[in-house]
């Protein structure tokens, strides 16, 4: 991990008007940033997007102001500015890539853990883990997802990602994703969504989420 350029993305992108930094750590391939307010993790992400050739890092940074938790990404290019994934104007232009350097799937992905907040009309996207070292959000990559990865026994039906490319190059890519979080001290639920991504070569993306199920609560362990 290049960790003075991902302290500079977190600097750039992650802190708020005034925030300063007060201390940097950094290891092999994780970076931590102290401001008087927050704590910044970084370490290198396990998305499908980090192997694409036009890729550096893919970068997940999870900002931690107790009990609170937010998950971003950050995108380094092997040339040019770093992407945050977390702005929806960065992700629907990332959709102009698909077919040209970029994949449908780990493009479903970075929308399945950054995308799966509650409220994703801002401009940037919060999306809030239940902890410090759950996954802010899921892609549903198989129909027994809620039986196999995350048990949930009330979850509605879904199945896998599904990819249609027209003649002129337009695409539709649709999928399954949810979001894990408490509800109390002792229950923990999902919200389902459905998506539609459509775009095409000479156009950024564009989405419409709909939420199939909320709050469906998880079993007790």
């Amino acid at each position: 991990m290049d960790a003075e350029r991902v302290t500079a993305g977190i600097q750039r992108y992650l802190l708020e008007p005034g925030e300063n930094v007060e201390k940097v750590w950094t290891g092999p391939d994780w970076v931590s940033v102290q401001t008087p307010r927050r704590v910044h993790d970084a370490g290198l992400a396990d998305w499908a997007v980090a192997g694409e050739d036009w890729v550096s890092e893919a970068v997940r940074v999870v900002v931690e102001r107790r009990p609170v938790f937010t998950t971003h990404g950050l995108l380094f290019p092997a040339e040019g500015e770093p992407l945050h994934l977390n702005r929806p104007k960065v992700m629907a232009e990332l959709g102009r890539r698909i077919g040209s350097g970029l994949s449908p799937l780990p493009y479903a992905e970075l929308f399945g853990e950054l995308y799966s907040a509650q409220d994703i009309d801002g401009p940037v996207v919060y999306s809030f883990g239940a902890t410090e070292s759950a996954k802010a959000g899921w892609l549903v990559r198989e129909a027994d997802h809620f039986a196999r990865v995350m048990v949930v026994p009330d979850a509605p039906v879904v199945a896998p990602p599904a990819f249609e490319q027209g003649p002129g190059g337009e695409w539709t890519l649709t999928f399954f994703s949810h979001n894990y979080y408490f509800v109390s001290e002792m229950m923990t639920a999902v919200d389902v969504y459905a998506w539609r991504v459509t775009g095409g070569p000479d156009c950024a993306a564009t989405w419409e989420r709909k939420t199939i199920s909320d709050q469906v609560l998880l079993p007790l362990s």
